[in-house]
């Protein structure tokens, strides 16, 4: 059974992919950190830089945007381009443009800048393939560039030709927004991480999108409607409440936080950041296996290479990473391990690549990084040892905030409730997230007073309910 849970929270909203009870994939919006990727802009060239072949583009956000030139060397400053943000910034840097436009439909994806059509290299049938072409070649008799996505498998010419004929509306209308007025101006703005998701997912395989927002719902039974009408069956209304709870998601991601991941053999995974890469190492833990030591290493190599390329893509983790499998001596062994991982590694939509396996059995494995890793949400430095130790952040600890007062509001009748948090916490919390639980006690109807206590650690709440 596949569902797609999405919690909307005050502070952020997260959509978990759940296949068989088991979550596969978790993506996360901080409401304080809006998503831009995708986002189209009028910018304002504000420097070029012929040493590194690159502007820097002022497109109204706090960092000055970051645009590769290539072979767009006729680009001044001061001039007034159309780009689009391919990657957000990380850190210090600000985000990455394109100058070379997309919009990406339901089956379709259109490039104004390009005359070729091109398709999915997911699209693997032949047969198929070639009545997509065919298709194609039918509804764009003026060769504006495509490309077919994957979700196009079996679709008709109606169904492409609406999706082609809503792109071209939809790029017409950013044209003229960009000749309106002067300066920086965002143009079109890229669906939510949730809606997005649904837009480009939902099939007959997904049995459930639940959610616990109204608006949400709302906007997603729109989405449905324009996909396929039946498809609406599929979406469930929890209005505020704990979604992550009920369907379990919740636990499954304290599990993912952890450093140490168990496998189902006994054997288990040791996953570490560090500045410039992730490392892995696998170890056998309790698993002896009832077969030779060389039979018994190769099962939790095989199980681990699994488990890997789900933690990756649970995770987010890119760049580049380094596996310590357990030592192995034969070749055939070796070749099935790379064999398993790269496959795995295949079924995640983010770019990865098996660059090969070191004398001492260490595998490289490069993902594309497109933001930060879903463990920058909920993990911060401990404030006490400030070293690399990790507690839970404040943005964990408000989330559970709201997911206690959101119990109180649909069990109890409290109307007021005092929050006892660690001193740190509470200092925290005082000095910036203040409205952040202002909109919590509105949204909720309930008086929260946060106090602060010497005696309870870092990560705990205590509650007391005022009558």
């Amino acid at each position: 059974m596949k569902r797609i849970v999405i919690e909307s929270l005050v502070l952020s909203q997260k959509t978990a992919i759940v296949e068989d009870d088991k979550l596969v994939e978790l993506l996360i919006e901080d409401n304080t950190n809006e998503k831009i990727v995708s986002n189209i802009y009028r910018g304002v060239v504000k420097n070029i830089k012929p040493g590194i072949e690159a502007g820097f583009v002022d497109i109204g956000l706090e960092k000055l945007a970051y645009l590769p030139l290539g072979k767009n060397k006729d680009i001044k400053a001061g001039q007034d381009i159309m780009v689009q943000i391919n990657k957000e910034g990380i850190g210090t840097k600000g985000p990455k443009l394109n100058l070379e436009i997309s919009l990406a439909g339901r089956y379709l994806v259109y490039i104004p800048s390009n005359d070729r059509a091109t398709m999915s290299n997911k699209i693997t049938e032949e047969k198929e393939r070639f009545r997509l072409k065919k298709i194609i070649n039918t509804i764009n008799k003026e060769n504006l560039g495509l490309i077919v996505r994957t979700e196009a498998q079996g679709c008709t010419l109606e169904e492409l030709k609406r999706d082609l004929e809503e792109l071209k509306v939809k790029y017409e209308v950013i044209c003229k927004e960009f000749k309106l007025g002067i300066g920086p101006k965002l143009l079109h703005k890229e669906l939510d991480f949730a809606s997005k998701y649904i837009k480009d997912n939902v099939n007959e395989y997904v049995d459930q999108i639940i959610v616990n927002n109204e608006d949400k719902y709302d906007e997603l039974k729109l989405i449905l409607k324009s996909i396929n009408k039946e498809y609406i069956n599929k979406l469930v209304l929890e209005k505020n409440k704990d979604v992550f709870d009920l369907y379990k998601v919740q636990s499954q991601i304290e599990k993912f936080l952890n450093k140490k991941v168990w496998l189902k053999s006994g054997g288990y995974l040791i996953i570490e950041k560090t500045e410039a890469m992730t490392v892995i190492d696998v170890n056998t833990g309790k698993f002896t296996g009832s077969i030779k030591l060389e039979e018994t290493v190769y099962k939790t190599n095989l199980e681990a290479a699994n488990e890997i390329a789900r933690q990756l893509r649970l995770r987010d983790i890119g760049g580049i990473i380094i596996i310590d499998f357990i030592d192995m001596h034969k070749k055939q062994y070796k070749e099935e391990l790379l064999k398993t991982l790269d496959i795995e590694l295949k079924k995640d939509k983010r770019k990865s690549e098996v660059l090969g396996m070191t004398r001492l059995g260490l595998v490289e494995v490069a993902r594309r990084r497109d933001k930060n890793s879903v463990d920058s949400y909920y993990l911060g430095n401990c404030p006490i040892c400030k070293e690399n130790s990790y507690v839970k952040s404040v943005n964990f600890i408000i989330d559970n905030i709201e997911k206690e007062i959101m119990r109180i509001s649909e069990h109890t009748y409290y109307k007021k409730v005092t929050l006892e948090l660690n001193k740190e916490v509470y200092k925290e919390i005082n000095q910036k997230w203040k409205n952040i639980l202002d909109t919590i006690r509105q949204k909720y109807d309930i008086i929260i007073e946060p106090t602060c206590s010497n005696c309870i650690s870092y990560e705990k709440i205590n509650i007391i309910y005022n009558t």
